[in-house]
């Protein structure tokens, strides 16, 4: 691979968030020159489309409850999908982990790299209609090497016609994921399935439920000691 010079492309990192505490803490773990951006209070689809508004080449997506454990290997992951041509990556939405069993054609957005500026020229709500309905031949475009769980092709969340779109019409890289000690998060891997991000899950929780606050902290604790 060639060398890839990040500050040769607009580069955003934007967050969306209902928990300024859980935000400030994860936000901790990320070393990375970018600009950050909070949206606060936005439907998961609604948040999706906001990122289409911004003037960038490429934007991290990346949930208030995903911790970065390795700043170096994203890094490198951004370098591999800008000259890879890679337009989005993330983990499948089933398939691949058991607390996500639904449509692995669908990148679940706990975590993307979005080639924002190409797949902004495309986009319209009008053409996300055709992808809102299954269709046998979309799933030619499932990631069967990472499939070790069940899955079914449902149209569980509002996102998901988006992401069928980008399935079905651009360069997806499919990121495989572990399962954490906790028993609950994901520990996600870049493209040498080495581990950089840890997610969560249950933010909604975080700060109302004892038992997923300590848990979200304790994991974020041991990445910041760690990482001293």
């Amino acid at each position: 691979m060639k060398e890839i010079n990040l500050f040769d492309y607009h580069i955003k990192i934007v967050t969306r968030s209902m928990c300024s505490e859980l935000y400030n803490l994860s936000q901790s773990t990320i070393n990375l020159p970018f600009e950050r951006i909070r949206i606060e209070n936005r439907s998961a689809d609604g948040y999706l489309f906001d990122l289409l508004q911004f003037d960038a080449d490429y934007i991290i997506n990346i949930d208030e409850d995903a911790i970065i454990i390795d700043n170096c290997k994203l890094a490198e992951l951004i370098k591999y999908c800008i000259f890879e041509n890679i337009d989005v990556c993330g983990l499948p939405d089933g398939g691949v982990l058991p607390i996500r069993t639904h449509n692995p054609l669908v990148v679940n957005p706990f975590f993307n790299i979005f080639h924002i500026k190409k797949i902004r020229s495309d986009f319209s709500l009008q053409v996300l209609e055709t992808y809102r309905v299954h269709k046998k031949e979309f799933e030619m475009k499932t990631p069967l090497h990472l499939i070790r769980s069940p899955y079914i092709y449902d149209d569980y969340e509002p996102y998901y016609p988006f992401f069928v779109w980008l399935s079905q019409n651009y360069n997806v890289l499919y990121l495989k994921g572990e399962t954490h000690q906790d028993g609950i998060s994901t520990i996600l891997n870049d493209h040498h399935n080495q581990p950089f991000l840890i997610h969560t899950w249950y933010s909604r929780d975080y700060g109302k439920n004892g038992y997923h606050t300590r848990r979200i902290n304790r994991i974020i604790q041991e990445n910041n000691i760690l990482h001293k």
